[in-house]
């Protein structure tokens, strides 16, 4: 069979497909495109980087953000208010609610990316051919690890966003099944990546320019591979049970790749035209009273407040004080104002807020201008996950040794005490330091996984996504969702918890 290009995905186009009887100009089989193309497997790759790197911190990330209490609204722009509601709501996984935006991006963007990226590595692996760019450069061995490392990425994301999916490694894949489960995505994304950090440590003179006036040198690159496979193989557990269970392997392997991981802030600054954190950009923006459009969530005031007086629910009358924090760090990330600014007393008081984020702020309220400085991977990640991965191999006192070194953010620039290296202190210093310093510059669904593995999500939030209606609906397969207060402690297609219970860190409503 032969398989034409396709540039826009439906899970319904990943079949083989044949060329109708006449000569149809329009349609190429992948040989012929890239016979008659001489730089489509270039522009495949880095479409499929491009795609992926924006998909990470794509502004559908917002939905996790609000699901993980780190932000609240009532806005009823992308259904975000229906994500902050409380008690939770079931997802609605109809292909024509507005909310539907957020499981669309990823699944849409993360198997565009893959499948450009596959057939990229057929042009290579099995058609035998020199991958060039549009000057004639030989790009083959650029473009084999970067092929790699996208698909790794998106396979990765979609095992630890949605419960179940398609491993697409092949050109000529022909199927309409969801037979492969989040774990499965998520160990096959591994294998995709470990390939692309040995093609690049084979690759001396490696140029990985893929990205819009970027390029990430190659001792980075190999370090943001290794970051990310530790930030998504933390993320597999549905709950503290399944985290637990993972074992002592699991653990280790998550602290071997962040051994490996980036040692400085990785960030983009903004070019024109280029990539930017799209997440992070919404979340930082303000109103014209200076109010946060997505602001903090109560969630990050009541943490902080070292007097305790802040209550999880916001008061049904009068307006809260600003708070005091032994923490220096939180008057550099979040600033007060008595504004509630857009927010509908009619949606409810309960998910009110008086802070707004100063952290990666760019005067012209958007992170797409020239120069603005985008995070991609903080350093601090890093240690949270060496720290979380002693936590759960039981080297409590090795976890502490991570939280309390001199460099640590904690330490450094928040001036706080050193941790106890018991159980329940580090469990509630590492979801401080996910809320306080790493909120949302770690992408799209960073904290909420953290809070997902510790059993953190208010009770009533789904740990995980659906698959997509239409995509359902196209694969004649049963169309199902998750979440809502009436679902605690939901089981998913294979007894993972898919909606969860009702001890999060703080009571459902």
């Amino acid at each position: 069979m032969k398989k034409i290009i396709y540039i826009a995905l439906s899970v319904s186009l990943l079949g083989a497909c044949k060329k109708i009887s006449f000569d149809d100009p329009s349609s190429f089989t992948n040989e012929e495109a890239n016979t008659l193309i001489r730089d489509l497997g270039y522009k495949l790759v880095t479409s499929s980087i491009q795609n992926t790197f924006n998909t990470t911190t794509s502004a559908a990330g917002t939905h996790f953000s609000l699901l993980a209490d780190q932000t609240t609204n009532t806005n009823g722009n992308s259904s975000w208010w229906d994500f902050a509601n409380e008690p939770r709501l079931r997802l609605n996984n109809n292909a024509s609610y507005r909310g539907a935006t957020t499981w669309n991006t990823f699944y849409n963007n993360f198997y565009q990316a893959n499948l450009d990226a596959t057939i990229a590595l057929d042009i290579i692996e099995v058609q035998k051919k020199n991958i060039l760019d549009n000057l004639g450069n030989d790009r083959t061995k650029d473009c084999q690890v970067a092929a790699y490392f996208s698909k790794g990425v998106a396979q990765g994301y979609l095992g630890v966003i949605f419960d179940k999916g398609i491993i697409v490694d092949e050109a000529n894949l022909s199927t309409r099944a969801f037979p492969n489960s989040y774990k499965e995505l998520i160990a096959n994304g591994l294998k995709l990546i470990d390939k692309s950090i040995q093609l690049a440590e084979e690759s001396p003179n490696l140029k990985f320019d893929f990205l819009t006036g970027v390029t990430i040198t190659r001792t980075t690159f190999i370090q943001l591979a290794n970051s990310l496979a530790a930030r998504i193989l933390s993320s597999q557990p549905r709950d503290k049970v399944e985290a637990a269970a993972l074992g002592d392997a699991h653990w280790n392997k998550v602290l071997a790749y962040a051994a490996k991981g980036v040692t400085a802030d990785y960030t983009i600054a903004t070019v024109t035209g280029g990539y930017y954190n799209q997440l992070v950009s919404n979340l930082v923006q303000r109103n014209t009273d200076g109010s946060g459009w997505l602001a903090p969530d109560l969630k990050i005031a009541y943490l902080a407040d070292k007097t305790g007086n802040t209550p999880p629910f916001y008061p049904s009358s009068g307006v809260l004080p600003p708070i005091t924090s032994d923490d220096q760090r939180f008057a550099e990330y979040f600033g007060y104002t008595p504004s509630f600014g857009i927010m509908l007393e009619s949606r409810g008081r309960g998910l009110f807020t008086n802070y707004y984020r100063i952290r990666w702020y760019n005067t012209r309220n958007t992170l797409n201008t020239p120069g603005a400085i985008n995070p991609y991977f903080l350093l601090e990640e890093i240690r949270l996950l060496k720290a979380e991965s002693k936590y759960w191999l039981k080297d409590y006192t090795g976890a502490a040794s991570e939280l309390n070194a001199a460099t640590a953010s904690r330490i450094a620039k928040g001036k706080l005490p050193p941790v106890a290296a018991t159980e329940a202190d580090l469990k509630k210093t590492l979801h401080y330091e996910y809320a306080i310093e790493i909120d949302d510059a770690g992408g799209a669904f960073i904290p909420f996984t953290f809070m997902r593995r510790n059993n953190l999500l208010i009770g009533g939030t789904p740990t995980q996504y659906p698959l997509p209606q239409l995509q359902l609906e196209l694969t004649k397969n049963n169309v199902y969702t998750y979440g809502g207060k009436a679902f605690f402690g939901e089981k998913g297609s294979y007894g993972e918890v898919a909606t969860a219970p009702n001890e999060g860190w703080k009571a459902s409503e």
